[in-house]
């Protein structure tokens, strides 16, 4: 997933901005993965628990919120997210 993802980021930075969380394994981790899959159009953050699943209402990963830009739920997946599916939700 993670490349489709970026490529998403890339090919449409002027419309969204994709934010990649990391909650699992260690920071080390998150950083080897971003540089791993060159995630350099997606923004990565990493939390030490699991207190943002808990708010966006994620139960496991992967998943995908889309939030418009006052930060309101416009569309969310659990399971593998289909940049064809962010692209069709777009407001």
């Amino acid at each position: 997933e993670a490349p489709d993802i970026e490529q998403l980021a890339r090919e449409h930075s002027d419309d969204l901005t994709v934010v990649g969380l990391g909650t699992q394994d260690t920071f080390a981790d998150a950083e080897t993965f971003g540089s791993e899959f060159d995630m350099s159009a997606t923004r990565l953050l990493w939390e030490d628990g699991f207190d943002s699943w808990q708010m966006l209402g994620i139960r496991a990963q992967p998943a995908g919120i889309l939030l418009d830009a006052d930060g309101k739920v416009v569309d969310s997946w659990q399971g593998p997210v289909s940049p064809d599916d962010v692209l069709d939700a777009l407001p």
